[in-house]
C-alpha cells in the first residue's frame, strides 16, 4: 500500500491563503469534496470533531488533519501549502505550513491507520518537508512524494531484508 495511491494531482494546491484553522479545514474538505463527491459540509464536520480530540499539527510546520467518513468507497489524501502558516495547535508552537489530508471509509481501520503512518514516516525528513513547502506547483509536490515513498519502501525492504538474512 502506498500513500501516494490515494494522491492525485488534482488534490495537490501549492498556494492556499487562509487565516485560521477552521479557513483550512473549510478548504480541505471543499478539496476532499471534489474528489469523492462527499457532502463538503459533512467532511468539514468530522475533520473538525477530530481537531477537538486533539490536534493532528504533529510539528514542524506540519499537520495531518484527518477522518473517516462511511459514505466513501476508498480512501482519498489532499496536501495544502499555505506559505505563510497558520496556528494549528502545534505542540512546537511553529505555524503549519504543509497540510496533508487523509480521509477513509469507516470499513477500513487498517487502511487508514497504515496510511497515517506511511506519511508520518516520510515527513519525518527535514528536507522533504521543506522541499515540499517550497514546491511551486502540485506536479512537483507529488513528485517529491512519489520519489521519497520510493527511497523509504526500498529501504524499508533492504531492511526486511537483513533481518531474515541467517534466519532458519
Amino acid at each position: 500500500m502506498r500513500f501516494t495511491d490515494f494522491l492525485a494531482e488534482g488534490s495537490i494546491r501549492s498556494d492556499l491563503r487562509v487565516t485560521d484553522k477552521a479557513g483550512v479545514l473549510h478548504e480541505l474538505a471543499g478539496m476532499l469534496a471534489a474528489r469523492t463527491r462527499a457532502p463538503r459540509e459533512l467532511l468539514e464536520e468530522q475533520l473538525v470533531t477530530r481537531e477537538r480530540i486533539s490536534s493532528t499539527a504533529i510539528g514542524e510546520g506540519v499537520a495531518i488533519p484527518h477522518c473517516r467518513f462511511e459514505r466513501l468507497r476508498q480512501t482519498i489524501a489532499c496536501i495544502a501549502v499555505d506559505r505563510e502558516g497558520v496556528d494549528f495547535g502545534a505542540r512546537d508552537g511553529k505555524p503549519v505550513r504543509l497540510f496533508v489530508t487523509l480521509v477513509s471509509p469507516t470499513s477500513a481501520p487498517g487502511t487508514h491507520l497504515g496510511v497515517l503512518a506511511r506519511i508520518a514516516a516520510l515527513l519525518r525528513d527535514g528536507r522533504l518537508r521543506q522541499a515540499l513547502m517550497e514546491a511551486p506547483d502540485a506536479a512537483t509536490i507529488r513528485a517529491l512524494l512519489v520519489r521519497a515513498e520510493d527511497a523509504y519502501l526500498a529501504t524499508q525492504a533492504r531492511h526486511d531484508a537483513s533481518q531474515h538474512v541467517g534466519s532458519p
